[in-house]
């Protein structure tokens, strides 16, 4: 029964990336449950490509391509204590609109976005042996990107805000296990992280695209706290039934500057919650799989944000791994359909529809 947990963890190499808002991965706990090699170690790699797509009659898809490289490793020292590290980018933006050479009133007049960040998450664990177990860890954040917009008028900014201080967040959690029958269930809670930001910023003449002279800008960005709520259970033999709830804290979420040239970048006014359900197989002593359904919350419709044109996300995942020896290959197809948005802008109300999103992941793992 236990050796069926790898078809849910085949899911999550693409059911984390597969999504055409800010939101890029789900900061799962799940590497902290991983079985070890012989020394106490387990470490993987995994990377994800996502093309999002949103639609509306007057503009071409704004939304850009990305990429997603991840990190973790496991270290279990003794029977009740263990350790993981890290590494993933879970927020983003990639959007761009047509620019100056377009007939004047073209909403955002060449809006666009390229905003990355990084993360890295050192956690610990401490099993009771009685099945339940706790763990709590730290989390540095920072941020680089370039956001120009026009969504309110006349003030159109630029922002260039290369780079940011790393920004420290904490995390607390307990689980319970029934190894039996593969049970299991994790709760978590990531802290708000606070990150300091230094740029250039500038008004731009909408007509022509010509910027003023830059001045400096200093201002703060708050990510979103969240819970997060994973759960398996063995069904059936060789058949396990897992899941998931994220709640995030997007309402109120800003990117604003202050001063004469200052602009607002981002505004959320709502939060979203994430479900996922999914049915796992193992077929052999190799080969696992599973299938699962992701919904996703609709967040405040109409919107001034123009770097995030969906809201809410329907999904489904296919996703298959291959287990030999120490090396675990796993990897995924996600198809999904953001919700219907509509954003502000200075042409009248943009209405993005049948919006679509393609996600594939490879993870590979190795115990040692």
């Amino acid at each position: 029964m236990k050796n069926i947990v790898a078809a849910s963890a085949a899911l999550l190499a693409s059911t984390a990336i597969a999504s055409a808002d800010i939101s890029r991965t789900d900061q799962s706990m799940r590497v902290l449950f991983e079985d070890v090699g012989p020394s106490g170690n387990y470490v993987e790699l995994s990377f994800g490509r996502v093309q999002p797509e949103a639609n509306t009659p007057t503009l071409p898809n704004p939304l850009r391509d990305y990429t997603l490289p991840g990190f973790a490793f496991l270290h279990r020292m003794n029977d009740q204590l263990s350790f993981a590290v890290i590494y993933d980018n879970p927020f983003g933006a990639a959007v761009g609109y047509p620019g100056f050479a377009t007939p004047a009133g073209l909403p955002f007049f060449g809006g666009n976005a390229n905003v990355e960040t990084e993360a890295l998450t050192v956690t610990g664990r401490y099993e009771f042996g009685n099945g339940f177990s706790v763990h709590a860890g730290l989390r540095a954040l920072e941020s680089t990107g370039t956001i120009y917009t026009g969504v309110n008028p006349p003030a159109f900014s630029e922002l260039n805000a290369s780079s940011s201080e790393p920004g420290l967040g904490y995390l607390v959690g307990a689980a319970y296990e029934i190894p039996d029958i593969a049970l299991r269930v994790a709760l978590t809670y990531h802290s708000a992280i606070d990150v300091s930001f230094t740029g250039t910023e500038a008004t731009v003449v909408p007509q022509t695209g010509v910027a003023s002279a830059t001045v400096d800008t200093a201002f703060e960005v708050e990510f979103p706290e969240s819970i997060n709520l994973e759960f398996q259970s063995g069904i059936a033999e060789d058949t396990l039934l897992f899941g998931s709830i994220r709640h995030a804290f997007w309402d109120g979420f800003n990117v604003t500057t202050p001063g004469a040239t200052g602009g607002r970048y981002v505004n959320f006014t709502s939060d979203s919650t994430t479900y996922t359900i999914g049915v796992g197989r193992r077929f052999n002593e190799n080969w696992s799989g599973s299938i699962a359904y992701t919904h996703r919350t609709s967040g405040a419709t109409p919107s001034d944000t123009a770097l995030s044109p969906t809201t809410g996300l329907d999904s489904i995942t296919l996703a298959g791994q291959y287990e030999q020896d120490a090396f675990t290959v796993s990897g995924g197809i996600t198809y999904g359909m953001p919700g219907d948005q509509v954003v502000n802008s200075l042409a009248g109300p943009l209405n993005f529809e049948d919006n679509r999103v393609l996600g594939i992941g490879l993870r590979v793992g190795f115990r040692f």
